[in-house]
């Protein structure tokens, strides 16, 4: 069997958990640091949450475009390099206006790193041991998504919010240079003189697309408020939610992988939207600390096995020289359905007067509908456009 664990593939995984770990460290204080600087109700702070969504899903399809175009490091170290730079525009920006262009110019630079490193990843990892490969390397993120939360939350707590933007830079410069250091195979470069569609967007994905939406909306809300649900019922700690998150992560870690490689798609993909739907459902009625964590536990579960497995589809739809088109349409639509869900999230808590258990509930629903979807539409799909 190939070599999974390469020098490259190492330093493509460290890289990549540094970069997400500097995005999500400040992303769940982000609420707290608006609503506490600029004086915003809910949904004014979830308006201005999702406006780096609005740079992300414009500049998204062009990144697959640019990502499989010209070399892939360059692009990826480039876009690493701004990615850090512009936390210095949070920490400038001394209006929402200002606030919101540094916001939307993050959205632009997140759509080109996220995509560059995934396809860098994939350049790297064995054909053989792909579905494996994306399930450890997309662990990297989902750890990120729930360490990064749990450490933000603690300066929050302890320190000024200025430490929270030090660390984020801190850590970015760290995985800057872990980037500079990874080798990545050189591909010929195909030249296309047609512009066309498929170039900047997977079309065949798009029904897949629209299934991880049922998902992606979810973690957008849990991501905006997960935090103040905890406030509001009174658990202690409330960081934990996100290392209970990331403990169940990890554990998809030792089979998702290797049954995706294997060909059970359908199995992980029903399983993993049967979990997020019950445990969000567990998580919407939660009345104790157990039943708070407990959840969480169950949450990153889900996630851990549906994200890997929809990556897995889109790239095996693409053809090769598609890989960074397919990667883009994948983040694409997770970056649409959590942007809809931070600002959905912000209009159902002001409807809601912040009763906070009503929007995991809706996303319980939303998740087992998403099962509905994917049985009688998506399923058959990539039966039928699956190519690799």
């Amino acid at each position: 069997m190939e070599k999974l664990w390469s020098k490259d593939f190492i330093l493509t995984n460290i890289s990549n958990f540094l970069m997400a770990f500097a995005f999500y460290l400040i992303g769940t204080t982000m609420p707290f640091y608006i609503e506490e600087h600029f004086h915003t109700t809910e949904s004014e702070t979830g308006l201005i949450l999702a406006s780096y969504i609005i740079a992300t899903l414009l500049l998204r399809p062009f990144s697959g475009f640019i990502v499989d175009a010209f070399p892939r490091k360059k692009v990826y170290i480039i876009a690493y390099f701004l990615f850090v730079f512009v936390y210095f525009g949070y920490m400038w920006a001394s209006t929402i206006t200002l606030f919101i262009i540094a916001r939307m110019m993050h959205g632009g630079v997140w759509s080109i790193i996220t995509t560059s490193s995934s396809t860098i990843a994939i350049d790297v990892i064995p054909a053989k041991r792909r579905g494996e490969g994306i399930g450890f390397f997309g662990l990297t993120t989902t750890l990120a998504m729930a360490i990064g939360p749990f450490i933000g939350l603690y300066l929050y707590e302890h320190f000024n919010f200025d430490y929270n933007f030090y660390s984020t830079i801190f850590f970015g410069i760290v995985g800057l240079i872990t980037a500079l250091l990874i080798n990545v195979p050189t591909r010929e470069i195909k030249a296309k003189s047609v512009i066309s569609l498929d170039r900047f967007i997977l079309k065949p994905a798009i029904p897949i697309g629209i299934n991880l939406l049922f998902i992606a909306i979810c973690y957008g809300m849990l991501f905006t408020y997960a935090a103040k649900y905890g406030m509001q019922l009174g658990v202690e700690n409330i960081g934990l939610f996100f290392l209970f998150m990331a403990v169940g992560m990890m554990a998809t870690r030792f089979f998702a992988g290797k049954l995706l490689d294997k060909g059970y798609v359908n199995q992980l993909m029903i399983a993993s939207q049967a979990t997020i739907a019950l445990s969000f459902l567990l998580f919407g009625l939660a009345s104790s600390d157990v039943l708070f964590f407990i959840a969480a536990l169950f949450i990153g579960f889900g996630y851990g096995i549906a994200s890997p497995t929809y990556q897995t589809m889109f790239v095996n739809i693409g053809t090769n020289d598609q890989r960074g088109t397919a990667n883009s349409t994948f983040f694409s639509f997770y970056d649409l359905g959590i942007g809809l869900g931070m600002v959905l999230s912000g209009f159902m808590a002001t409807y809601f007067n912040n009763q906070f258990h009503n929007l995991f509930l809706f996303c319980s629903a939303s998740a087992a509908t998403g099962i509905i979807y994917y049985m009688f539409i998506s399923k058959n799909i990539y039966k039928a456009k699956k190519q690799n």
